[in-house]
């Protein structure tokens, strides 16, 4: 723009010293086309429009479907505009989506394309970027959608079997026709008085509007909740195998809880990562993480049924390795808040001494205690390890399982 500003000048001077009047005339043309074209990227700025529209969740495996809608609300065209979307590269082949369409005046267009959500993640989609001019190419602008929106993919879910895991005995709580205990905190209706009830279970403000005594009716229940610990600590597992095992880890944890809510358990988690809502879904150095993090454990409570299931898949879709604090100290921080008698099931990728002494105060501290390693190299000689102490263990990828696993998987 600077070059036809100093044309238009040379151009004037031309003028005036020789005193030829087209050199006047090509001023006038410069001049008119340089304001028409500074009009028209002005009306275009004034109307133009960017949205965009995808399911900010999805499930592992499914297309991902992404709509970008462009209005022109101007009276002049926008010959040509450049959009360009910056895509994370876990759920397309490409790094950069990029169009380059027209708009006639007082319309608007769509640009549809598709992400595949091959990668469980917190994926930052965008930011949005359009470049547009003029037909004279004398100007250009740009607008755009700077904050980029995450899109959740939820980890796998498999049924236990298929990862070596007891399909068939229980984790944790288990309905029962027999009440073993009687606890205030599980009410879940009324009924009519027996003999054989306690007075302490009487309902009396439903007795005294029914005119018939009535006495609270409690869930049926042989133990307490259950809480999975996941490690995502790399010190956790083998060099070499760290990120498959990982997210092994994290796979059995959603397939646990899933099984575990599908039974009508009550049903929380506990990781030692990085939540990367706290980071904004961006890479940043562990270091920085760890300070984010600080002690703010990434965790859903106990809880029930399929949308806190959601919330459970949700976290165990955010959260990343991070270097830090181990899952016996993790274990033992955790499980300071929980109710004595409910079971903690800890997957990691290979135990230690230290690890063992953690699971065998929880188990002395009266918790229902069980370890699942998943380490390629570790696991089976974890599960060893731990089975000598009385703990529980189960392997559920030894490496020689790793591609059965792999092969043979099935999501439900």
């Amino acid at each position: 723009m600077a070059g036809i500003l100093v044309s238009a000048a040379l151009l004037l001077a031309a003028g005036l010293i020789t005193g030829f009047g087209i050199f006047f005339v090509l001023v006038y043309v410069i001049v008119g086309i340089f304001a028409a074209s500074k009009l028209w990227i002005w009306s275009i700025g004034r109307g133009l429009r960017l949205s965009r529209k995808l399911p900010r969740r999805a499930f592992l495996g499914e297309k991902i479907p992404v709509t970008i809608s462009l209005q022109n609300r101007s009276f002049l065209p926008i010959p040509w505009l450049n959009v360009r979307e910056t895509l994370p590269h876990e759920l397309a082949t490409y790094e950069v989506m990029r169009r380059v369409i027209a708009i006639k005046p007082r319309s608007s267009m769509d640009i549809d394309y598709e992400l595949s959500g091959n990668r469980r993640g917190y994926h930052p989609v965008g930011p949005l970027e359009a470049r547009y001019g003029d037909v004279f190419g004398f100007a250009q602008r740009q607008v755009g959608l700077n904050r980029p929106v995450n899109v959740i993919v939820y980890p796998e879910i498999v049924p236990l079997d298929k990862l070596g895991l007891p399909s068939t005995t229980p984790f944790g709580t288990i309905k029962t026709p027999k009440i073993l205990y009687e606890d205030p905190s599980r009410v879940i209706g009324c009924r009519e008085y027996k003999p054989s009830d306690s007075p302490r279970m009487i309902n009396w403000k439903v007795s005294a509007r029914t005119g018939i005594i009535h006495v609270r009716q409690l869930e049926p229940a042989v133990s307490h909740e259950v809480t999975i610990f996941v490690d995502l600590n790399p010190s956790g597992y083998s060099r070499e195998w760290v990120s498959f095992s990982s997210e092994l880890s994290i796979v059995v944890a959603a397939s646990l809880a899933s099984a575990l809510i599908s039974d009508r358990q009550s049903v929380g988690v506990i990781v030692n990562g990085l939540d990367r809502v706290m980071v904004g879904g961006r890479a940043i150095p562990a270091e920085r993480a760890r300070r984010i993090r600080g002690s703010r454990r990434p965790r859903v409570p106990v809880g029930k049924g399929r949308k806190h299931l959601m919330e459970i898949l949700a976290l165990l879709a955010r959260v990343g390795l991070l270097e830090g604090e181990a899952i016996g100290d993790e274990l033992r921080a955790g499980s300071l808040r929980l109710s004595w008698g409910s079971t903690l099931i800890v997957v990691t990728g290979k135990g230690n001494a230290e690890l063992i002494r953690s699971l065998l105060d929880r188990k002395k501290a009266g918790h229902n205690v069980t370890a699942v390693f998943t380490d390629a190299l570790g696991a089976s000689k974890s599960k060893a390890l731990a089975a000598a102490a009385g703990i529980e263990a189960h392997a559920v990828a030894g490496r020689e399982g790793l591609n059965v696993w792999r092969d043979g998987r099935a999501a439900i």
